[in-house]
């Protein structure tokens, strides 16, 4: 939204001449409405909805769903990334890991990071789980967050390093190919405009095994894109989508909060008074420096 003006309508609180950002934000409720239940003035609480880079943002209620009060012990900081946190969560449970298999993901943002922290928390036992980025700061993170392994895409070749880090199996169809056994893959990096020879779809449909492969896409495009597609038809594996999250989500990781089974701290790169709010988008998008800018007030 920021880079390229995308998106806008669906992530900014609309007014008369333009929209105000931010869907990830908590705060302290100040007035509340004659027909509302269960919040006062005064209730700490996350919300998930447009709008949040203002000092006072109107709320309809919808209810279990983008109001929640925050529990006792978990900041300010680490409730306005409960949305993400959902996200990550959502996007993993699309295609129901199982114990003992093995899974990439692309992009060491907060969903991608998100994933390992959920994966790790809710004790879904892979054999490993694998990182891909461009940069060696995010992939640190995602060491520290509990990833086993780490490929920097900028400097290694993804399939070759996958299959020294978790082996291969000939195709089927084909004995002579030897395909990573990989087998989920979450796209968390979609499409950057920056990148534009590195398109982590592509690379996913190449690299996951065939048969039961799954890949969830959860990142965004910049722009459209010319995908070969023939792997996925030949290998039959699964694409799916993925976006946003259910009230299931919000349930399980705000329990993840409150119990400090995720320690959101860590991807929280940068606090940003709301002054410099450039700034703080600017910082955002240099990878190598950041993961997650809060802007506060």
């Amino acid at each position: 939204m920021y880079k390229l003006n995308l998106f806008s309508p669906i992530l900014c609180r609309p007014l008369k001449k333009g929209g105000i950002p931010g869907h990830e934000y908590s705060g302290d409720i100040v007035e509340v409405g004659s027909k509302v239940e269960g919040f006062k003035e005064g209730d700490r609480v996350v919300a998930l909805s447009n709008g949040g880079m203002a000092e006072f943002i109107p709320v309809t209620i919808i209810e279990g769903l983008n109001v929640i009060k925050i529990p006792p012990g978990v900041s300010y900081e680490e409730a306005a990334t409960l949305e993400p946190l959902s996200n990550s969560y959502h996007a993993m449970m699309k295609v129901n890991p199982s114990k003992g298999e093995n899974i990439v993901i692309y992009g060491a943002g907060t969903i991608g990071l998100g994933i390992i922290q959920c994966s790790k928390a809710f004790e879904v036992d892979m054999n490993k789980i694998i990182m891909i980025d461009f940069s060696d700061y995010r992939l640190n993170i995602a060491k520290q967050l509990g990833a086993d392994e780490v490929i920097n895409v900028g400097k290694k070749d993804p399939y070759v390093e996958l299959i020294r880090l978790v082996g291969s199996s000939p195709f089927m169809y084909n004995p002579t190919i030897n395909f990573p056994n990989v087998d989920i893959i979450y796209d968390c990096a979609g499409y950057m405009k920056e990148f534009k020879d590195s398109i982590a779809l592509q690379q996913a449909s190449n690299i996951v095994r065939p048969f039961t492969g799954r890949i969830v896409v959860h990142g965004l495009f910049e722009d459209n894109i010319s995908l070969e597609l023939n792997s996925m038809v030949v290998k039959q594996i699964t694409i799916m989508g993925s976006y946003g999250f259910t009230p299931v989500a919000v349930e399980k990781c705000l329990e993840l909060l409150r119990t400090k089974k995720v320690d959101q701290s860590k991807i929280i790169s940068h606090e940003i008074p709301v002054d410099n709010a450039k700034e703080a988008f600017e910082t955002k998008c240099n990878i190598e420096e950041s993961i997650k800018v809060i802007i506060k007030p």
